[in-house]
């Protein structure tokens, strides 16, 4: 392997090993603390499911989030502590618990949105549209290729 391999498989890893993506987690905890939102990034995405459907399950929330079972159960327990959700048992079958926001946890959806949409704007500063679309495409064939190799 010469050296411009090592260079191009050196820089296929980065890429792929979530450097940017750690990189943007830890920008996006440091706006929230900045504007005094006690959230995680994994407590956000939790919420972000909730805001679109209020009253999904458990199982709902970790598909959409591509988490296991008990690190939502985890992030749900925090939620429930901080205010932002309650659980309630499935009318029909009580072994189900459904996840509804709080007061609290509607009223905190528009300012964590601005403070995410002004993350992904810094974020993506000088991309064109086109380039957003491009790298957006390549990581979805990225995680499809993984996806199905998964067992």
């Amino acid at each position: 392997m010469d050296k411009l391999d090592l260079v191009s498989s050196e820089n296929k890893y980065n890429l792929l090993s979530g450097r940017v993506a750690l990189l943007l987690n830890r920008f996006l905890s440091q706006q929230f603390k900045n504007k005094g939102i006690s959230l995680t990034r994994e407590q956000w995405s939790v919420l972000a499911v909730l805001w679109k459907t209020d009253g999904c399950s458990q199982q709902m929330i970790a598909n959409s989030t591509s988490r296991d079972k008990p690190s939502v159960t985890r992030l749900i327990d925090n939620l429930v502590k901080e205010g932002y959700v309650k659980r309630k048992s499935h009318e029909n079958d009580r072994r189900l618990n459904l996840i509804f926001l709080t007061e609290k946890g509607k009223k905190v959806e528009k300012s964590v949105m601005e403070i995410v949409d002004d993350t992904i704007e810094k974020a993506t500063n000088g991309l064109s549209e086109e380039q957003i679309i491009a790298i957006r495409d390549a990581f979805q064939v990225v995680y499809d290729n993984l996806n199905t190799n998964i067992k």
